[in-house]
């Protein structure tokens, strides 16, 4: 059998109504039709424990799983706060047959109602391009990961699917979303020409899944028009911008991707975008100047691998930035990155209590810092790589009802990026130099942890060249800018990720940068 806790919050203020739902699984073999259940709320103080409140049921089940919700008062004359909160302690326990189980957890009691921070959640959903110059598709992931039944049996359809439904069911939840340029590309060639796999496979744009995809794009279009979630831009592909910068000077490549990745965020979601996802969080101080002169006011960048190395009038990682560079400036927003890691690496719940007490912890990680706190990562990877992804929805679920209602309550304030830019302008803090990193504090999984990377890299740097020599000659006419957008594809972070190393299809977009400059010259 199995029994789990759900408080409706992870914070309470004295006087306020605590609601608890006890949820018990029926072991398979057990033919009881009913459960006894022990339930406690306990508070400890420098005095001792004290009980809050009590009680033993027995229940009915009802098929194999029932719900009992226990609902008490918050006594302030049972309730003593030695410090700035205590802690009460709630735990069940149910027995049926020869079975028994039992759960417990932890909640906050405040004196009072207290803005303790403001919440920026920047989910980054993206797919590289997962077609070859000849507009075949070697992977279909951009397609499969909105309608592929991942989480059942609690729900159905694939991360970008339920990530939609579960923002619509919490509007309050203000959700800052980067869906790449490159994924929305593609979801929009299926919806308007289906798209065809390499092995032959054709799928026609009447197909059910592409009902689905074309769903799912209408489902953001109309979050973001509503203003529930804002939608962030990007360079096209999936660009580790600050290396290419530093190593191969590639500033003009970025801005033109940039340029072409904004586009396709307006004409796909009909908004203008404000805030950018840099790729990998690779940046370079060069950034600056290509994001400000495209119209982007903020971008997200690592609490750990960022700032600490960060120069200028530094406070704490809670605080909005403005680096300044060339005379230009963006604002910069520091992620959580011990918050973010929960939610992306440890997410393998093998079971159910496990999902639900994670999502606590993650709450309670939150209303215990001050400032602005940013948690930011892939939306989709943290679900799809779990060892148990079924479980992955119950967690994310939980995470948006436990925060709503902490913002129900008045300590957590949710906001968009682009409202954090506004609210706090006038309070930011400057600084002159953010290093050249990444979100793993260097570049090697992009170069160096496999030895061929260095000389792939190396014929990169070829035709980059070659590009730069057509366009000299020539011009920037159609074969040097069909063979730019050849190098957008070969550069994409994803093909070059150690674990997913793809030489294959880097290979195939450099030629095509070869074979544009050399077919298409005029």
């Amino acid at each position: 059998m199995a029994i789990y806790i759900l408080p409706d919050s992870v914070i309470y203020t004295v006087g306020d109504t605590a609601k608890v739902n006890v949820s018990i699984r029926k072991p398979e073999k057990c033919q009881d039709e009913s459960v006894e259940i022990e339930f406690k709320a306990m508070t400890r103080n420098d005095v001792g424990g004290i009980e809050v409140f009590s009680s033993k049921d027995v229940v009915k089940m009802t098929g194999n799983s029932t719900d009992i919700v226990y609902t008490f008062d918050v006594k302030p004359s049972v309730i003593r706060i030695t410090k700035e909160y205590s802690i009460l302690y709630i735990e069940a326990t149910a027995k049926m047959c020869d079975y028994k189980d039992k759960d417990s957890t932890i909640v906050y009691i405040y004196p009072e109602t207290k803005h303790l921070v403001d919440l920026v959640i920047v989910w980054h959903h993206h797919q590289p391009p997962n077609y070859l110059p000849n507009g075949l598709y070697f992977a279909d992931y951009p397609f499969r990961w909105v309608w592929f039944n991942l989480f059942e049996p609690y729900t159905t359809g694939g991360p970008y699917y339920v990530h939609a439904t579960v923002y619509k069911m919490f509007p309050n939840v203000k959700t800052t979303v980067h869906l790449s340029p490159s994924l929305l590309a593609q979801w929009r060639n299926a919806i308007e020409n289906g798209y065809v796999m390499e092995n032959g496979t054709k799928i026609s744009k009447e197909d059910k899944t592409i009902s689905m995809i074309a769903t799912t794009l209408n489902m953001y279009r109309e979050l973001a028009s509503n203003g529930v979630i804002e939608i962030l831009t990007s360079v096209y592909a999936h660009t580790i911008a600050g290396y290419v910068i530093d190593r191969l000077g590639m500033d003009g490549i970025i801005r033109e991707e940039l340029e072409i990745g904004k586009e396709t965020t307006k004409t796909v979601m009909g908004v203008e975008p404000v805030g950018v996802w840099t790729p990998e969080m690779a940046w370079h101080n060069r950034l600056t100047e290509l994001y400000h002169d495209t119209g982007i006011r903020y971008t997200i960048l690592c609490g750990k691998s960022h700032f600490p190395r960060a120069i200028g009038d530094r406070g704490s990682p809670y605080e909005l930035y403005r680096i300044v560079y060339g005379g230009k400036y963006i604002n910069i927003l520091f992620r959580d990155q011990e918050i973010s890691d929960i939610i992306g690496f440890n997410n393998n719940f093998p079971m159910l209590n496990m999902a639900f007490e994670t999502a606590r912890d993650v709450v309670r990680r939150i209303v215990s810092r001050r400032g602005i706190v940013t948690i930011a990562l892939d939306g989709e990877n943290w679900m799809i790589f779990s060892k148990y992804p079924s479980n992955t929805y119950p967690f994310l679920y939980y995470l948006y009802q436990l925060i709503d209602s902490a913002q129900r309550k008045g300590f957590i304030r949710c906001l968009l990026g682009r409202d954090v830019v506004e609210i706090y302008r006038d309070r930011s803090r400057k600084l002159i130099y953010i290093s050249t990193n990444s979100w793993i504090n260097g570049f090697s999984k992009w170069d160096g942890e496999i030895p061929e990377q260095k000389y792939m890299w190396y014929e990169v740097s070829r035709a980059y060249d070659m590009i730069r020599l057509y366009r000299d000659v020539y011009g920037d006419k159609n074969g040097v800018k069909r063979a730019k957008w050849a190098l957008y594809h070969a550069i994409d972070s994803d093909f070059w990720w150690a674990d997913f190393w793809n030489p294959r299809v880097i290979k195939e977009w450099i030629n095509e940068v070869y074979r544009s400059l050399y077919l298409y010259r005029e």
